[in-house]
């Protein structure tokens, strides 16, 4: 029989799938060249457990005509096919009308096969034959997760700040082995879907699988996980996928949600920038200088930690010349913008991660301000105080080494750089505290 050219660019086959895994289950649709068996599921013996209720596997042909005003009918001829043997014939089925759309009866069972659809005119005559269109139906199965733990913490939950192998320990029902061949008809994909953020899912490599299909192990690059919720989901070969539950889901974390440090020690401003500031205090150096540190970081990521934290510096100006005498207080304060970078070593005598240093780069924005600041000349000569008050910004680098658990040493510099109009004032600032992590 001549096969029409038009027909075979305007045809377009699919095979609908409508199932349902229980009564309490809301019908579930999927498209594409693949169908179903009865929804099967395991007994708590595993025995299998077939539900024969012919709504919970409904089984459709459906195409598109674009000129059903010349069409009679149509047939539909399906071919099966057995592992080493030819196409057979299995079912011919016959529209009643030109629609575009009939439910296969009786049922196939799982299988490969393939189908064409044959065109008649207006006078009952076949006109036009499509071309073969091969499709699988499967064994359907509702898969169920019901406990996710790792072999490092025997919970379901991952520490970032832990050594961690990223091997999962996972149990439920119905976890059937991955696809090997096109032709299975049994089969279960499973996935890593993390529950905000990126939409990616990640796929683990099958370390083993149990002999009665309700536990396997699993494992996942432990540098492709970071912070969040992930949701573990395996889905049947014929599309029904395991519910999203607490018992599904692994939760990736730090140990600690914030992070609050606190440090104090020696800073000694030099000035880079401003002659006459030197000038007055015939020196680039403000020796007698101290300062303190808050940071809080409660945004910890792989890439490192963000958060907020506001310092402070006193210093002390005394100068002695033959000309003058020069005292008064010099105080800065800003607020920061926080980066930190932590650094972690493996324990060789416990097999623990340690945290034993952290890079950190902050900016931000503050004031400066003399204080009471006076020149004293000879003959009790004394000029009026100096009290001002504007804005500056900061930017710095400083590293934390980790003596203990808690306690470190920070060292680093500072560059500031107040606005005080005709006074031109830039300065580095080193420094060395002590510090203590809360």
């Amino acid at each position: 029989m001549v096969i029409s050219k038009k027909l075979l660019c305007i045809l377009l086959a699919s095979l609908i799938f409508f199932g349902s895994a229980n009564a309490k289950s809301k019908k579930k649709e999927k498209s594409g060249l693949t169908s179903s068996a009865p929804v099967t599921t395991q007994d708590e013996n595993g025995e299998e457990i077939v539900d024969e209720n012919p709504e919970a596997a409904w089984q459709y042909l459906e195409w598109i005509e674009e000129s059903p005003e010349y069409v009679q009918k149509y047939e539909i001829v399906i071919e099966g096919k057995q592992e080493g043997q030819d196409w057979t014939e299995v079912n011919r089925l016959m529209t009643e009308d030109n629609t575009t759309k009939i439910q296969i009866t009786p049922l196939l069972q799982p299988g490969l096969y393939r189908y064409k659809v044959i065109t008649y005119d207006l006078i009952g005559i076949p006109e036009v034959e499509s071309d073969w269109f091969e499709f699988n139906i499967y064994e359907a199965y509702i898969p169920q997760i019901r406990g996710i733990s790792t072999a490092a913490s025997h919970s379901s939950t991952i520490y970032l700040d832990e050594l961690n192998d990223g091997i999962l320990n996972i149990s439920g029902r119905n976890l059937f082995e991955t696809q090997k061949e096109d032709t299975d008809i049994s089969f279960t994909s499973y996935a890593l879907i993390p529950e905000k953020g990126r939409s990616e899912s990640l796929i683990p490599d099958i370390l083993e699988f149990s002999d009665n299909n309700r536990s396997m192990k699993i494992q996942f690059d432990i540098d492709s996980l970071d912070t969040g919720v992930y949701n573990y989901i395996a889905t049947d070969a014929s599309g029904l996928s395991s519910e999203l539950s607490k018992d599904s889901q692994l939760i990736v974390k730090f140990k600690k949600a914030v992070d609050f440090d606190v440090s104090a020690g020696y800073a000694i401003p030099v000035i880079v920038i401003g002659d006459r500031m030197k000038e007055y205090l015939n020196s680039s150096f403000i020796p007698l200088s101290a300062t303190a540190k808050v940071s809080l970081l409660p945004f910890k990521k792989k890439f490192g930690y963000l958060g907020l934290g506001a310092t402070g510096t006193y210093s002390r100006l005394l100068t002695k010349t033959t000309g003058y005498d020069l005292d008064g207080n010099f105080i800065t304060g800003h607020a920061l913008f926080i980066y930190q970078l932590p650094i972690r070593i493996i324990n060789k005598r416990t097999q623990k991660l340690r945290h034993i240093a952290t890079l950190e780069l902050h900016g931000g924005a503050g004031v400066t301000m003399f204080q009471n600041t006076k020149f004293h000349f000879p003959r009790n000569i004394n000029s009026e105080p100096l009290n001002s008050l504007d804005i500056s910004v900061i930017a710095g680098l400083t590293g934390q080494i980790y003596v203990t658990n808690r306690m470190y040493i920070e060292a680093g510099a500072d560059f500031i750089f107040p606005f005080m109009g005709k006074l031109i004032m830039g300065y580095v600032q080193p420094q060395i505290c002590i510090g203590w992590q809360f």
